[in-house]
């Protein structure tokens, strides 16, 4: 077929993986949103908040309505909130927010990610008694 063809593939599926992933994470968002506030954006500003994202990631409208739906079903996996505290290099108390629907892999993989940066994770309480919560910071993934 040609360099020309290759090139355009390449080009092609790199959107087409990155838009895969975004949707997906976005459809999550959307379950959540709906889950806690209902199927409404008028009266739910989360769902409202989450739809914005996602015209702005052009996510198509037949999508974004079709989460919707799948979220107010039965079968639709439960998400829940979990925080982990722990410390990082140098004693910095760390909190972990983390939505998911499996705990168990969620607190190996908060774990491996404490001992890889030399820091451990500490028990429920133990970090909580010493802060109130001001901001979130999030951090996008390097690589590397």
């Amino acid at each position: 077929m040609g360099r020309a063809f290759e090139y355009r593939k390449a080009t092609k599926l790199k959107r087409w993986g990155h838009m895969a992933k975004t949707f997906t994470r976005l459809g999550k968002q959307i379950a959540i949103a709906v889950k806690a506030g209902g199927p409404e954006p008028e009266n739910n500003p989360s769902l409202r908040s989450v739809i914005a994202v996602c015209k702005r990631e052009n996510m198509p409208k037949d999508n974004i309505e079709r989460a919707i739906k799948n979220a107010m079903g039965k079968d639709q996996s439960e998400y829940k909130s979990v925080t982990y505290e722990g410390y990082g290099p140098h004693g910095v108390a760390v909190f972990v927010d983390t939505l998911t629907d499996n705990t168990t892999r969620t607190v190996a993989d908060v774990r491996s990610i404490f001992n890889k940066f030399n820091g451990n994770m500490g028990t429920t309480g133990s970090l909580a008694f010493l802060f109130d919560h001001k901001c979130v910071f999030t951090f996008k993934k390097r690589m590397a």
